[in-house]
């Protein structure tokens, strides 16, 4: 899969075999069909965290509310997070998430 997705003109150095396992599975392990998932995937990642991580002045109301807080990272470089929902209300309109 890793060859699939460089020939596709990607790279796959950032993400190790449970990342890419994932999206074998999710098509039935068609090498192709997987890699090009994994394209979309990384396109639909770089659109949606442009620098790969979320700043803390982007959640400044979420961080002041006590509610989520910013651990650092972890042993592999993922951002680590700690939520508590219990102190979470959500509106009642929901056009966040719409």
């Amino acid at each position: 899969m890793r060859k699939s997705v460089e020939k596709l003109g990607f790279s796959t150095e950032k993400y190790g075999d449970p990342t890419l396992m994932r999206f074998l599975i999710a098509r039935s392990m068609d090498t192709d069909k997987a890699s090009k998932m994994f394209v979309q995937w990384l396109k639909w990642r770089s659109s949606l965290v442009p620098n790969g991580f979320v700043v803390e002045s982007e959640v400044p109301d979420q961080l002041e509310a006590r509610k989520i807080f910013l651990q650092g990272l972890s042993k592999t470089g993922y951002p680590v997070m700690i939520v508590q929902a219990c102190k979470h209300y959500p509106p009642k309109d929901h056009l966040q998430f719409k």
